[in-house]
C-alpha cells in the first residue's frame, strides 16, 4: 500500500509539473521548472534557495503564492516543513488549483506514516472539492483501497459506486480494478451511517442542534448575544492578511470573520453558547485539519 501512495505521489508531482509548465504565469514557472532541473540534477541546495527567493518575491495574497509553497513542499528535504506547506496550502489557499494537490500529498505523507485513516479523509476531502482534477480516477481507486484495508466497507462502497460512475468504458484497467471490489459492496448498498457519500456536498453543520444531534427537538439556541466562546483560526498584524484569509474561509463555507480595531487582527469562526459546542466544532475542525483554539467572545467580538 505504501508502494501504492508513494507511486501516486509521484504521479501528482509530475502532473503538477506539466500543469506548471502550461501555465500563463511563464516567467514563475521558468523558475520553478528550473529549481526542479537543479535538484533533478544533484544540485538541491540551489534548486530550494531558488524556490525561497521566488516565494519571498511573492505576494501572499496571489494564487502564485501557493503555486511556490507548494513547490517548496515537493522539493523540501524537511518532511514536517514540507506538511506544513501543504497544510497552509489547504487552509489558506483552498481555491488555489494547487489545494488539491495539496491534499493529495497529504494524503501520500499519512499512508507513508500508516494512518490509513487519515489518508482516506485527505482523498474523501479531494474528490468532494476537485471536481476536475486530472488526478481523480486515480485517488478513487487509492481511496477505495484504504477503506477496504481499513474494513470500513458503507465508505468504501460509497467511493466505488462514485468512482464507477465517474471512470470512462475506455479506462478498462481502472474499472477492472475497481468492479474487483463490487463482491465487497453486495451486502452493502445501504449509504454509510453518518458519512456523506463521497462527491455530494455536506450539508453546513446546524448549531442549533442538541447534543444528541437531534435538531427537531433543539429550541432556538440562545442568541450570537448570549454567546461566549468562539474559534479564533489566525491572528495577524496587518488587516489585508487577516481579511484574505477570512475570505478563503468563507468560501468553502465557513462562518469566518475578522476581529479587532487594530493590531493583532484576529481571524475567527462561529459562536457557541457553551464550550462544549465549542469543543464539538473545534473537533470537526481538526478532523480537515484546520487547527483552531477555543477562546472567549470580547467586547469588540460582539
Amino acid at each position: 500500500m505504501r508502494r501504492t501512495l508513494l507511486f501516486f505521489a509521484l504521479v501528482v508531482v509530475a502532473r503538477a509539473s506539466a500543469t506548471a509548465q502550461a501555465s500563463p504565469n511563464a516567467n514563475a514557472d521558468s523558475v520553478f521548472a528550473r529549481a526542479r532541473r537543479l535538484v533533478a540534477n544533484g544540485n538541491g541546495a540551489a534548486g530550494r534557495l531558488l524556490v525561497d527567493s521566488a516565494l519571498a518575491a511573492t505576494d501572499p495574497n496571489t494564487p502564485q503564492y501557493a503555486d511556490a509553497l507548494f513547490w517548496r513542499a515537493a522539493l523540501s528535504t524537511n518532511g514536517e516543513a514540507a506538511e506544513r506547506d501543504y497544510r497552509r496550502i489547504v487552509v489558506e489557499y483552498g481555491a488555489s488549483a494547487r489545494s488539491g494537490d495539496a491534499l493529495l500529498q497529504l494524503a501520500q505523507l499519512e499512508g507513508a506514516r500508516g494512518d490509513r485513516a487519515r489518508a482516506a479523509d485527505h482523498l474523501e476531502r479531494f474528490l468532494l472539492e476537485n471536481p476536475g482534477h486530472p488526478e481523480r480516477t486515480r485517488a478513487s481507486l487509492t481511496l477505495v483501497r484504504l477503506l477496504v484495508d481499513q474494513n470500513d466497507l458503507p465508505r468504501a462502497c460509497s467511493a466505488l459506486r462514485q468512482a464507477l460512475r465517474e471512470v470512462p468504458d475506455s479506462a478498462v484497467e481502472t474499472r477492472n480494478q475497481l468492479t474487483y471490489y463490487s463482491s465487497r459492496c453486495v451486502a452493502n448498498d445501504a449509504s454509510p451511517g453518518g458519512r456523506v457519500p463521497v462527491g455530494e456536498p455536506t450539508a453546513p453543520k446546524d448549531s442549533t442542534r442538541d447534543a444528541k444531534g437531534d435538531s427537531s427537538r433543539a429550541t432556538a439556541t440562545a442568541p450570537e448575544a448570549k454567546a461566549r466562546y468562539t474559534l479564533q483560526v489566525a491572528a495577524y498584524t496587518n488587516r489585508s492578511e487577516a481579511t484574505a484569509l477570512a475570505a478563503r474561509l468563507k468560501s468553502r463555507g465557513f462562518d469566518a470573520r475578522v476581529v479587532g480595531g487594530a493590531k493583532p487582527y484576529r481571524v475567527r469562526i462561529g459562536r457557541y453558547a457553551t464550550r462544549a459546542e465549542a469543543v464539538a466544532a473545534q473537533s470537526r475542525l481538526k478532523a480537515r485539519k484546520i487547527a483552531v483554539t477555543i477562546t472567549d467572545i470580547g467586547a469588540d467580538d460582539r
